[in-house]
This record gives structure tokens, sequence and C-alpha cells, in this order.
């Protein structure tokens, strides 16, 4: 007989927990990649996640004097620049890019440039490219 008790009981706790727990306010957690949201275009965002998928830590959007690098891989020293073709075909925007390539590499960085085509179309290239640095 107590051992019916004892079972009973216990199911009318694990209830009123069960209840309790209903009754609770839900609250959701959304993680957000802040790294993520820095990125400034979609060539930025496909080669960010990549790497991410990878295991690689990125930061995106980093300082270097008076320049930005696209996407760092910072443990390694190696800047990724992601070049799309609106922004980075006029002579003036190429002499830009190599003035910056310049500062950087002078600052430490190993600097990497991709074209949005090479990006879409040719990722794992891409991607051997960058690791084939990280191992020098």
């Amino acid at each position: 007989m107590i051992e019916y008790v004892v079972f009973f009981g216990l199911i009318i706790v694990g209830i009123v927990f069960f209840v309790l727990d209903l009754r609770r306010p839900q609250t959701q957690t959304i993680l957000v990649d802040q790294e993520r949201l820095k990125c400034e275009s979609p060539i930025e965002r496909h080669l960010y996640d990549t790497l991410r998928i990878l295991g690689y830590y990125v930061q995106t959007q980093v300082p270097c004097g008076k320049y930005r690098i696209d996407l760092a891989l910072p443990v390694y020293k190696i800047a990724i620049e992601c070049d799309g073709k609106a922004y980075h075909s006029t002579p003036e925007q190429k002499a830009h890019d190599r003035r910056k390539d310049a500062y950087l590499r002078k600052n430490g960085w190993k600097v990497l440039r991709f074209s949005g085509r090479m990006i879409y179309q040719d990722l794992p290239k891409v991607i051997a490219q960058i690791e084939k640095e990280i191992q020098n």
C-alpha cells in the first residue's frame, strides 16, 4: 500500500512541476554573430561563412591605420580582401588597392586578394590558397 502512495505522490509532484514550468515565461536565446554583421558585401559574407565553418577565427573590417581589412585571420596575420567588380576595377581603385596592400605588408600582414567571381565560382581554390598561406 505504501508503494502506491509513494508512486502516485511522485506522479503528482511531477505533474505540478510540469505545469509550473509551462507557466514560466519562455525566453529564447538568439545568438548573433557580431563579426558577420560587419561584413559589407555578399562576397565577404560568403567567404566569412566558409572560413568559420572550417573552424577559423575570422574578424571583419579590422582597422589598420587609415585602412580596413575586409576579413582577417589575426592568428596568422593574414588580411583577405574581397574585391567586387564595381569597387575594384578602375585604375584609381586599383592604385588605391596597391597602396593599401603595401601598407598592410609594411605592418606585418600577409595580403590575399580574391575577386567576387573567384569566391563564388572557385571557392575550393580560394580556400586552398588561404590554407597554403597559413602553412607558410
